[in-house]
């Protein structure tokens, strides 16, 4: 296992130091010495923390983008800096390896073993679309998910689990709070599609080579394209929520229905109760020898009759 481990980190050096010749310089946070060399060399500011605006900073353009992937089944966000320049693309990525960037690599050594000339232009285009396919991947994974809320949903509406308990108000906290993380990171995943769309124009606006120009509008339209689906998700769980807002007031409102029916029920033979309670000299009825069954006669007619009037009237339905 350490053997095949040692081989893939040396495949991945070679794959590195012949992309680094082409003009990419693939570049992570924790290699700070190689960073801080890039960053003294051509005088950037390559800090996954410098903000959110691209910026021209001699001869690169220098674009932040912050992104949400799936890798191993877990969703995380990252940021990924690219800096464009006539000659090097350079890219620095915070957090766990990108696995797109791992494809866009393949990609690129395959180009260069067919011959294919590689500028930094071309190989920022290879880096978005792989970008762009892993976002589509990631919203994907979101939208099953968010499918299984909607049986949980449904659920939470008035349904019943596996042992035949019926959803309560528990449940649909635990729901809602499903969804208020789902609705993160969709939110988050149209923005990273925004910030794509935007590396996008800049490559666009730098490119001098007017073969990627059909390339870039195909991969511009499919970023707007997903962006539109993110937000289709996005009002999907906004729908999910109301509804178990609208289920959450219905069942408490069935609670206070049912407090108010026991308290009415029950009311007139705690008075009736009360009343024989009190410790008074003469209460003839006592003497009477059906006179306990009376008063538990009578007891239970003025449960009965709150209970018809309430029941008549619809009132527990």
């Amino acid at each position: 296992m350490t053997e095949d481990r040692t081989n893939l980190h040396a495949a991945g050096g070679l794959m590195a130091a012949r992309l680094a010749q082409a003009g990419w310089q693939r570049l992570h946070t924790q290699q700070a010495e190689p960073l801080a060399a890039e960053q003294r060399l051509h005088g950037l500011d390559l800090s996954p923390i410098r903000g959110r605006a691209a910026t021209q900073e001699g001869e690169f353009i220098v674009i932040p983008m912050e992104l949400v992937v799936c890798q191993q089944g877990e969703f995380r966000e990252t940021v990924l800096v690219l800096a464009l320049g006539k000659e090097q693309l350079i890219s620095v990525e915070q957090g766990p390896a990108l696995h797109a960037l791992d494809r866009a690599s393949e990609q690129l050594l395959t180009r260069l073993a067919d011959g294919g000339a590689l500028g930094p232009g071309t190989m920022m285009l290879y880096l978005l679309e792989a970008l762009n396919d892993a976002a589509h991947a990631s919203l994907r994974a979101i939208a099953e998910r968010l499918d299984e809320r909607s049986d949980a949903v449904a659920a939470a509406s008035g349904g019943f689990d596996t042992a035949q308990r019926q959803a309560g108000v528990a449940d649909i906290a635990g729901t809602a709070m499903a969804l208020a993380e789902a609705e993160e990171l969709v939110a988050k995943a149209v923005e990273g599609q925004l910030m794509l769309a935007r590396a996008g124009r800049w490559l666009r606006r730098a490119a001098g080579d007017a073969r990627l120009g059909p390339r870039l509008t195909v991969l511009l339209a499919d970023i707007h394209s997903l962006r539109r689906y993110a937000r289709f998700q996005h009002e999907k769980i906004r729908n999910l929520q109301q509804s178990l807002m609208t289920t959450l007031d219905i069942k408490q409102n069935q609670v206070i229905k049912v407090f108010t029916v026991v308290t009415a029920v029950f009311t007139p033979p705690t008075l009736v109760a009360a009343f024989y309670g009190q410790n008074f000299a003469y209460m003839p009825e006592l003497a009477l020898p059906w006179g306990e069954w009376m008063v538990m006669g009578l007891t239970g007619l003025f449960a009965l009759v709150p209970l018809a009037y309430i029941k008549r009237k619809g009132w527990m339905r």
